[in-house]
Formats: structure tokens, C-alpha cells, sequence
């Protein structure tokens, strides 16, 4: 099963998220063979964000003010279980040091096997 680690950060925070943690973090799962993909996000204002107007897509450009969290980046875990990701999300540094909530989501498989 595939799930995505999605690390989130307050926008009004001055907390940088602890990268050479995160990165020791990564190989570790790596190594286990858990570690399909991942990477830091740059920040929102250098994104866009799509909607629909009626019939025409519609671009804004960042920071988004819906919401007071931005994703800060992510990674997509392989393991046996929804039990098993979480436990790995309570191991993940950005979260232990506070700097923002971890997101667990299961992968839903789309198209033919990989």
C-alpha cells in the first residue's frame, strides 16, 4: 500500500522546516526499501492555484488566504498498513520538532500496475 506523508506548516510561522533532519529521515526509510518519492515544495507564493469560473479555468497566483497551512512538502511511503504509515508519521522530524502537522493518506491505485 502507498501512502502520502504530507507535511504541513503554518504560513504565519517563521519555522523553517529542519531539512537536514528530514533528509536523514528520508534515507532511512530508503534504505528500508519504504521510500518511493518525496520532496520540499517551494513556497506558495511562487505557485498558482486553478479554479473554474462557469466554463473557464481561472488562475490565481499565491499566497492563498483560504487557508492559515500551506503544504511544506511530502513523501509517498510504501508499507503493509494505514497503522504502519502512521507510525512512520510519528517518527518524521517535522513533526517531532514541532514545526507542523503530518498528514496520512492513502495512494488509491489509478490505471494499469506499475
Amino acid at each position: 500500500m502507498d501512502f502520502m506523508l504530507t507535511f504541513l506548516i503554518d504560513r504565519d510561522s517563521a519555522s523553517e522546516p529542519a531539512f537536514a533532519e528530514m533528509g536523514r529521515f528520508a534515507g532511512a526509510l530508503a534504505a528500508q526499501g519504504r521510500l518511493k518519492g518525496g520532496a520540499p515544495l517551494r513556497p506558495e507564493e511562487e505557485g498558482a492555484r486553478l479554479r473554474m469560473e462557469g466554463e473557464k479555468p481561472v488562475i490565481s497566483q499565491g499566497p492563498f488566504v483560504e487557508t492559515s497551512e500551506v503544504i511544506g512538502g511530502f513523501f509517498i511511503i510504501t508499507v503493509e498498513s494505514a497503522a504502519e504509515a502512521i507510525e512512520i508519521a510519528k517518527q518524521c522530524p517535522h513533526l517531532l520538532r514541532g514545526v507542523g502537522p503530518v498528514e496520512v493518506r492513502e495512494v488509491i491505485p489509478v490505471g494499469p500496475p506499475a
